[in-house]
């Protein structure tokens, strides 16, 4: 089920296909609970530090906001429902547990930011989708944790209900991008946060082509 995540499909992932088997997995998760709370709170770690980063008062340059597209575009061909993006990036963690150090072996990258960036209505288009909603963040985390599915489950929702709705719900954020001193690679992490059982995430290395920008390789990756 999870394959999609190696080629960013979240709409795959969460598409009426595979929600027979995305009810399942989560009713599976939601008996193992205890075994999973050591992968929300690591992606809890890896978002917490970008809440007191500054934010730029520079906006997105056309490069950074290719990538992200390149970031979000299969997902956004099979995604039929509104997708609720951070107006807001995070940082791309460098040391600690939760860092995406071992995605940047071999690569010679220019220094970490420092500073986050905030999408832009304007920039929605350059994104290259419609499905595309901003949003504050902390507004949606708090409609997340009032839709989490296994809070829905409890108030007596079917698996099935609790996670469309849970899904409809969630929140996508990206982190800043890093570089390479060609612009030639980029890395970039993602997540989507649907609840305390209900999220996955990940980081890439992206690569510049004739084309445009694609998915080199994965480095890491979570699912909750």
């Amino acid at each position: 089920m999870f394959d999609e995540l190696a080629a960013f499909s979240f709409g795959a992932m969460f598409s009426k296909s595979a929600r027979g088997m995305g009810g399942f997995a989560l009713k599976q998760r939601l008996a193992f609970r205890a075994a999973s709370i050591a992968v929300v709170l690591l992606a809890t770690v890896a978002i917490a530090p970008s809440q007191q980063a500054k934010a730029s008062e520079q906006p997105l340059t056309a490069e950074q906001l290719a990538v992200y597209r390149a970031t979000l575009s299969r997902w956004m061909e099979q995604e039929l429902s509104t997708i609720n993006l951070s107006f807001q990036t995070v940082l791309l963690q460098t040391s600690g547990a939760s860092s995406d150090e071992e995605c940047a072996t071999g690569l010679n990258l220019e220094p970490a930011s420092e500073v986050v960036h905030r999408f832009r209505t304007q920039d929605l288009q350059q994104l290259g989708s419609d499905k595309i909603r901003l949003v504050d963040p902390d507004l949606q985390r708090q409609e997340v944790a009032e839709n989490d599915p296994e809070r829905s489950i409890g108030k007596g929702k079917t698996v099935e209900e609790a996670v469309s709705n849970g899904f409809a719900h969630g929140l996508v954020t990206l982190s800043e991008i890093r570089f390479d001193k060609e612009h030639k690679l980029a890395i970039v992490s993602y997540s989507f946060f649907c609840g305390s059982l209900c999220g996955n995430g990940g980081t890439v290395v992206m690569e510049k082509t004739d084309a445009g920008w694609r998915r080199k390789s994965r480095c890491h990756s979570w699912i909750s």
